[in-house]
């Protein structure tokens, strides 16, 4: 692949894909983990996460509170430009789901959802109740990280991961991959609207560079859709509305993330992903 088709990549896939989609690059699932160290030397922490991410927008939220909008746009202006410069999550239809815990993100483990401990007080405990993934080599070292993984995990086979990943596309949850330390990914959620953090920075806030949109849009083939409405509320983005005049669901392009719960929901397969980088006004747009 030419420097001329990377330049419409996300930034990820530019920084950590070799020439891909950076989420089909085998060398991102935790393979840093497992650097040799001289001994005695302490690994280097990654900084910059949550903590100073969490301050900005607390500040952000009160001064919107205070009716100080100006100082409310510059931070949030601030915390894109720093997260501008380091990767982040991405949304991923079902199927790019599936291939990877069958191909390449292996080994795959169920385990609690942070968010919902985040936003709900409520932390997972069994197979029964875990709603996301944690990927890659770095889950044989799950236990060094005792916090993290207080609700324990479950380790699963390919094919037993992926109909996990297919109950919970049914259930209206949207899948995204999650990098973790700066250069290697950790973790595939499931999460939606409500709990999800980083759906409701990028959805609520602005915060554009906490969730990158999907490689692909949704469209609706309208020769196919009879308008029975099966794919309405399962849109977490606002993308999907019901237009009267055509009597049929529509979808804005622009504010599609690329998530399919729309497609994997439409029984007439009136719903197709298409390439986002063969718009002209969407190849830069993530």
């Amino acid at each position: 692949m030419g420097r001329e088709a990377l330049d419409d990549m996300c930034r990820m896939c530019e920084w950590l894909g070799d020439g891909d989609i950076w989420y089909k690059n085998p060398r991102n699932y935790a393979n840093r983990m497992y650097k040799l160290r001289e001994p005695g030397k302490k690994a280097t922490p990654f900084t910059g996460g949550a903590e100073g991410l969490a301050s900005g927008l607390n500040r952000a939220i009160q001064a919107k509170a205070d009716g100080d909008l100006e100082t409310y746009q510059q931070i949030i202006k601030e915390i894109n430009e720093r997260d501008a410069t380091r990767p982040g999550g991405q949304v991923l239809p079902l199927q790019d789901c599936i291939d990877l815990v069958r191909d390449i993100g292996t080994p795959v483990a169920a385990m609690h959802c942070i968010c919902r401990k985040t936003t709900r007080a409520e932390e997972e405990q069994s197979i029964n109740e875990y709603s996301c993934l944690g990927l890659g080599t770095g889950m044989f070292k799950w236990e060094r990280w005792p916090e993290r993984y207080r609700g324990g995990v479950q380790f699963l086979t390919p094919e037993q991961a992926a109909e996990f990943l297919e109950y919970w596309d049914q259930r209206g949850m949207v899948h995204m991959v999650m990098q973790e330390g700066g250069d290697f990914i950790g973790g595939l959620c499931n999460c939606d609207y409500p709990d999800c953090v980083p759906i409701r920075q990028r959805v609520d806030y602005g915060l554009n560079y906490r969730l990158t949109k999907g490689e692909n849009i949704c469209e609706v083939d309208y020769e196919r859709c009879n308008g029975c409405g099966e794919c309405l509320g399962r849109c977490q983005f606002n993308a999907l509305k019901y237009e009267a005049t055509i009597d049929k669901p529509n979808i804005d392009p622009m504010m599609c993330f690329g998530c399919a719960l729309c497609m994997t929901a439409c029984n007439r397969q009136a719903i197709r992903l298409v390439p986002r980088r063969q718009y002209a006004a969407l190849q830069y747009v993530w």
